[in-house]
């Protein structure tokens, strides 16, 4: 297991507690996978602990799609070895479950408390230190340093991600709600899909705010939907349980985080500039992306996407300069031509 202890001492050079939850070591692991592990073709050729490091990526990256018995046909191991490796990764402190399909995901420890540690200072911390300015500096002085930490106080991180109050106090509301299990209403919801405004009322079962994905059953359309949560105004738990939970899987997005069953496989060619611009807002797309066989400076994006080509449309659109061509597929092709043609000036 030196490759799973090597990568603890690397997740414990970002964070300062181990268990921060998955999304917050994701540096780590690309700086570890970057620089230590090759992706084997063939899954069987590789040592347990790379496995291990294979597999724990594999539900960072897509949590809540595989089943035991489908990571083992991945790697080419036996169910039981599969179930010895999550015994491993449990025993290193990743807390993992699985939805009523059996299809498992890494949950965080503790999320409500480990939202209060994202604050830098706690209210009896600021008092120690105003205190300690008031018998050593003058009085504006005090109120002066004191507002500076209060504005550091403001703007919580984790890893590169900066959360404001207010947005902690919506995440802090939703998991107090899914570990309740009652319902919540999202006040005036900002959908881009169809650009407009409404209260959404829904059963949290999943929270995210490293991604800012809220993974929760939408009582009105009667399905699961992924809400952005930095789109929610405000958000207020009601005095009503659950009523849908075994319908609550989580669903497995496309790169946009899209969930939609019916996906389509596209091959775009962009430039560095665009390969940029995409890895930086769409993270998941990094392992969609290639450098091109033919050029130079250029890379294919080739995977699947939802069949609205949510996502992809408004970067295609957003960023033309940096789009060399479209390989595949004719329905996107289309689909461009149209939102071009709609397009008033």
């Amino acid at each position: 297991m030196e490759d799973l202890n090597n990568l603890l001492c690397l997740t414990s050079i970002y964070t300062p507690s181990f268990k921060f939850g998955t999304s917050n070591i994701i540096c780590s692991f690309n700086y570890y996978f970057n620089h230590t592990i090759t992706m084997s073709s063939k899954p069987h050729d590789i040592s347990a602990g790379k496995r291990i490091l294979e597999i724990l990526r594999l539900l960072i990256e897509n949590p809540g799609y595989y089943t035991k018995k489908e990571i083992a046909k991945l790697f080419e191991v036996s169910h039981d070895t599969v179930g010895r490796d999550f015994e491993d990764l449990k025993n290193a402190g990743f807390q993992l479950d699985s939805d009523t399909k059996h299809r498992y995901y890494l949950t965080a420890e503790k999320a409500t408390d480990l939202l209060k540690e994202l604050l830098v200072l706690s209210d009896s911390e600021k008092n120690t230190i105003k205190a300690a300015l008031k018998a050593t500096t003058s009085e504006s002085d005090t109120d002066r340093i004191l507002r500076k930490l209060e504005s550091i106080t403001n703007l919580p991180r984790i890893g590169n991600t900066i959360f404001t109050k207010p947005y902690l106090a919506k995440t802090n509301s939703l998991f107090k709600a899914l570990k309740d299990k009652q319902k919540v209403i999202l006040y005036n919801y900002k959908s881009t899909n169809s650009n407009t405004h409404a209260d959404r009322c829904i059963e949290p079962f999943h929270v995210s705010p490293e991604e800012d994905i809220l993974h929760a059953y939408d009582l009105d359309r009667q399905e699961i939907r992924h809400f952005r949560i930095s789109r929610i105004d405000r958000v207020e738990q009601l005095d009503e349980d659950w009523e849908n939970e075994g319908k609550h899987n989580i669903i497995a997005t496309d790169i946009f985080r899209i969930s939609n069953k019916e996906q389509v496989k596209v091959h775009v060619r962009i430039k560095t500039g665009g390969y940029n611009e995409l890895v930086e807002r769409y993270p998941l797309s990094k392992g969609a992306l290639s450098p091109s066989p033919d050029t130079a400076d250029e890379y294919d994006l080739e995977c699947m996407v939802n069949n609205n080509f949510y996502g992809l449309s408004n970067f295609l659109l957003g960023y033309d300069h940096y789009v060399v061509e479209i390989i595949e597929n004719d329905l996107l092709r289309k689909h461009m031509a149209d939102k071009v043609k709609q397009l008033a000036f």
